[in-house]
């Protein structure tokens, strides 16, 4: 009898132990889920959903709408933009206007990018001539602190563009418009003074590129910063 006691003691202690075994097993589990959803690891972004759409649409004649996400974007010197709920928020020195400068391009090249850089046609199959595709990539307010330390005129902004490099061997303004010659890039604005007006920092400002169909084979793209009252 005194044998078969010991056995089942024996077995009982074996099951304690396969159960605080599982118990630290379920235990580290849930920790590396949470370090998983913490960090964010894996996890498909807006930017490369718009992507890879952009991409297929331009390979497959029968794919459907872009799936593509408009993004809200607060530039901050030091406080909240009250006019948007922002999906992302740049904090800048508002003493600095470079850095508020560079929020700004850096959306811009981000749009481009994700719309093919002037190199996919995503607009409908077999659209007429004169058809514009339009996308808006993303809305812009300022916080108070740069509505009130700010001024900066488009010659300004542009000039940023054209003397700043985005890459190693193109600036911004090659990057985004093939061309490093500002007053070529500057002829097509309207009015012809569009560089000495200022950006508005009290507005919102919309980041959009479009593609237009000139003709059976040929499409013109185009990005462009402008405020809500344009």
């Amino acid at each position: 009898m005194s044998e078969i006691k010991n056995k089942m003691q024996k077995k009982g202690e074996l099951t304690t132990t396969q159960i605080v075994t599982l118990i630290v097993l379920i235990a580290s589990f849930i920790i590396i889920l949470f370090l998983i959803f913490r960090l964010n690891l894996g996890q498909t972004t807006d930017a490369e959903i718009c992507r890879n759409s952009v991409v297929l649409k331009g390979k497959t004649p029968l794919s459907g709408p872009l799936d593509c996400k408009t993004q809200y974007v607060c530039v901050s010197g030091s406080g909240n933009c009250e006019g948007i709920s922002a999906t992302e928020t740049i904090k800048v020195d508002a003493e600095k206007k470079n850095e508020t400068i560079k929020a700004l391009a850096d959306q811009m090249t981000s749009c481009w990018y994700i719309f093919g850089e002037g190199k996919i046609d995503y607009s409908p199959k077999l659209a007429k001539a004169g058809t514009v595709t339009c996308s808006v990539c993303s809305i812009i307010e300022f916080d108070q602190m740069i509505q009130e330390n700010e001024r900066i005129s488009y010659q300004e902004f542009y000039n940023y563009l054209r003397t700043t490099k985005k890459t190693e061997s193109q600036t911004y303004l090659q990057y985004l418009y093939s061309t490093n010659d500002l007053d070529f890039f500057s002829s097509e604005f309207s009015p012809a003074d569009y560089l000495n007006n200022n950006l508005e920092f009290d507005k919102q400002y919309f980041i959009l590129t479009g593609i237009a169909q000139e003709g059976a084979l040929s499409y013109a793209f185009s990005l462009r910063i402008f405020p809500e009252s344009a």
